[in-house]
């Protein structure tokens, strides 16, 4: 029983769709589907050889995969908000943020930027609440300062 291909498949898809846990895409559980699909072909008809599973498993899932984008883009091009977010661009300097986890110049905390958390830094104090300039992005480290009142 617990080598037979119906059991072995359905052990196959309920991994790949707990591994959409854990691993971030939204892919690997439409290849999920595909195996629970293939050990449901194979509980109906027995016979079928391991290369056409493999086939019907692969077909499946990028099949499964691509109607799944067609019907629902908005879902894998992610939401943006009235903010265009420029992820490579420069052109932070000068936005406002507000710091939510105290800045010293000895240890990093944090600003909530474009409805994002990010790590700051300063050379100056800022305690959470204020509000703060952003002068420069390194990474996703932002380096502020406290805005002038």
């Amino acid at each position: 029983m617990f080598f037979s291909p119906v059991f072995l498949w359905f052990i196959a898809g309920v991994i790949f769709v707990l591994a959409e846990f854990v691993i971030p895409g939204f892919v690997i559980c439409f290849f999920g589907v595909s195996a629970l699909i293939v050990a449901g072909l194979i509980w109906l008809v027995p016979s079928l050889s391991i290369t056409l599973q493999l086939l019907l498993f692969a077909a499946l899932g990028v099949v499964l995969l691509l109607l799944c984008r067609l019907l629902m883009p908005r879902a894998f091009r992610g939401k943006k908000d009235d903010v265009e977010l420029d992820i490579d661009g420069d052109d932070v300097a000068g936005a406002t943020c507000v710091c939510t986890k105290a800045i010293t110049p000895l240890a990093a905390g944090k600003v909530e930027f474009r409805g994002a958390s990010w790590n700051a830094v300063a050379d100056n104090e800022i305690a959470a609440g204020e509000i703060c300039t952003v002068l420069s992005r390194n990474n996703l480290k932002l380096k502020v300062v406290k805005k002038a009142q």
